[in-house]
């Protein structure tokens, strides 16, 4: 989970047409909400991921649901409130459901950043107060067949790209040369690149690679020999910004 930045509403959703779908919804209770121009704005909001899980939602609308963080059952008059709608997946709109966010909040994203509230360790989320751990609860974020094991293999596999650059440095130190140096200050980049915020799982991603001691090491050599550059810093800055790892918020309170 990442914070996310509320973009504007679709040019279709205008004041009017708000009330329009609001009053049939509230008379009909026809799913108003299911609107491609609503869907398409959700999903480039969220650089199409789940605004909680971060798994990537289908490149066609239909694959997505419209999450009403205010459930419509308790707060009619919000269902298309755009400040209320986010794009989820089916399993985290499966759980959280009917939740009263107002009555016991949990983080909405476009809202609060959940580094404030939420930390990982062993590709567990916890909560670091009560908002946290009810987001935890509520959306069961630790729910070990869909969102901790694949976390596990995530981290596998970059632990992977991790011993390959590490074999790669081993190999540059004794025999180095313009074309070596590049290609590791590709793999690298591309390392950082899995792990920006419009990736999928970019939390997971970031919490492997910084708890890796093969990237601090791999990334102390490239310094050392002077091919860690501005873009592989702006990379991992980035990283940084949205990681809930306790690397990641060393370094952002040092910066």
């Amino acid at each position: 989970m990442i914070k996310v930045e509320r973009s504007e509403p679709p040019a279709k959703l205008t004041t009017e047409k708000v009330k329009e779908l609001t009053e049939e919804y509230i008379k009909t209770d026809n799913n108003v909400w299911n609107q491609d121009y609503i869907k398409k704005a959700l999903l480039n909001m969220s650089n199409n991921k789940c605004i909680f899980c971060e798994c990537r939602l289908g490149e066609e609308s239909k694959y997505i649901e419209v999450e009403h963080f205010h459930p419509k059952s308790i707060y009619p008059e919000e269902v298309v409130d755009w400040e209320n709608l986010l794009p989820i997946c089916k399993r985290c709109n499966g759980l959280k459901r009917n939740h009263d966010t107002k009555s016991v909040p949990i983080i909405n994203p476009t809202l609060i950043n959940p580094r404030d509230h939420l930390i990982i360790k062993k590709f567990r989320f916890f909560g670091k107060d009560e908002l946290g751990k009810k987001t935890i609860g509520v959306l069961s974020l630790n729910d070990s067949d869909r969102l901790f094991y694949p976390r596990v293999r995530i981290g596998e596999a970059i632990s992977n790209i991790l011993d390959s650059l590490g074999k790669w440095v081993d190999k540059i130190k004794f025999e180095s040369s313009i074309e070596d140096q590049n290609e590791l200050v590709c793999k690298m980049r591309n390392l950082l690149k899995a792990c920006q915020p419009d990736a999928e799982y970019s939390t997971i991603c970031s919490y492997a690679l910084f708890e890796d001691d093969n990237y601090h090491e791999t990334k102390k050599f490239m310094q050392q020999v002077e091919i860690w550059d501005e873009d592989l810093s702006t990379l991992e800055a980035n990283c940084i910004k949205y990681s809930l790892t306790e690397y990641g918020h060393l370094r952002s309170n040092v910066c």
